[in-house]
């Protein structure tokens, strides 16, 4: 990782588990016990679980078919399984340059993206009677713990004042997008489109900003863009209409943006007052 980098971890542990190892350089990456799908007895999890085979918490989501491991047959999923299955599938399309994912599961839902095999299979292939060789990192000397510590708080502190900006622009643009929305006036058009291009000027600075990209905020991200999905399905024909209900729509959204900034906020405050 880049130092004090952020690595991509998904909604999941097991998302995490696989950009850790294209991180570390694995090119042969196996997936295993990835489910995400009922089996043919309705069950969540496997026999012995701690919380049941139809443990309560997947038992409450409305059935989605989907096609099954090996390509076959439907299966039953659920969204947040859905969910995770179309990140895992983004994750290896953007990696397949760096490795080739084997999906071991042998049962659940078709991961795109992998090639399925057996684990006994994979163990086959890829096991050899070569060990391999592992260095044992030295241990860093007191002048370069320090630098390294130091770089970390440089890092927390840059860190801690993209938040700050990015909450003040929030609250900034949120009371002025409140004023437009409480006016009641007939506000000209040419007004409208300046607001608009402000929205969207302020956008892209949320999607270019690294700090921001780091998966904490990325269920909010998808919010906004079905807030503006819900506008466009309206079909309004006048572009002050339009901007009046997309202006109404980034409003509410900018208050969800900033509260999960402000929690993203205090996470990276609570890491800077440990060093």
């Amino acid at each position: 990782l880049p130092d004090f980098g952020y690595i991509d971890t998904g909604t999941h542990v097991s998302h995490f588990s696989y950009t850790l190892a294209l991180e570390l350089g694995f090119k042969n990456i196996i997936i295993i016990g990835q489910d995400l799908a009922y089996d043919e007895e309705g069950n969540s999890h496997s026999k012995g679980f701690a919380y049941g085979e139809k443990y309560d918490a997947e038992q409450g989501y409305e059935n989605i078919k989907t096609l099954g491991y090996g390509g076959i047959k439907e299966v039953n999923t659920h969204i947040l399984w859905y969910d995770y299955r179309v990140k895992l599938e983004y994750l290896f399309a953007c990696n397949s340059q760096k490795a080739k994912f084997y999906n071991a599961t042998q049962g659940g839902a078709r991961i795109n993206f992998t090639e399925e095999l057996s684990f006994k299979e994979c163990c086959e292939r890829f096991c050899t009677k070569t060990k391999p060789k592992f260095e044992i990192p030295k241990t860093l000397t007191q002048n370069r713990s320090e630098k390294l510590l130091n770089k970390l708080k440089e890092k927390l502190k840059l860190d801690l004042n993209t938040c700050d900006l990015f909450l003040n622009d929030a609250l900034t643009l949120k009371q002025a997008l409140n004023q437009i929305i409480t006016s009641n006036k007939d506000l000209p058009l040419e007004f409208l489109q300046n607001v608009y291009k402000s929205i969207q000027d302020f956008n892209k600075n949320i999607d270019e900003d690294e700090f921001l990209q780091d998966e904490v905020l990325r269920g909010n991200f998808h919010e906004r863009g079905k807030m503006i999905s819900e506008v466009l399905n309206l079909q309004i024909k006048d572009e002050k209409l339009y901007l009046l209900e997309f202006v109404k729509a980034y409003e509410i959204w900018l208050g969800k943006f900033s509260e999960k900034l402000n929690e993203k906020k205090e996470a990276v405050s609570k890491l800077a007052l440990k060093h």
